[in-house]
């Protein structure tokens, strides 16, 4: 999913479908989409956007960096 994915891209990804847990609990992912790739440090961050609530709750659209352990591909 990073740049260096083998796509032959240099620095940025192109958007793309992934599950996000903002708050670690995979149980509760929700769908996203998944904007860029950042390094800090050692570690990646990866900026995504999705959507919470609906229901009862008022529907939040979102916009952040995560820790990439907070987000997976879809299969």
């Amino acid at each position: 999913m990073r740049a260096t994915d083998g796509t032959g891209q240099q620095g940025h990804t192109v958007p793309r479908h992934v599950w996000v847990a903002p708050d670690g609990r995979w149980e509760a992912a929700l769908p996203g989409v998944l904007l860029d790739w950042r390094k800090v440090g050692a570690s990646w961050e990866a900026l995504v956007m999705w959507g919470s609530g609906g229901g009862n709750v008022a529907s939040a659209g979102h916009t952040q960096w995560l820790s990439a352990d907070k987000v997976r591909k879809v299969d």
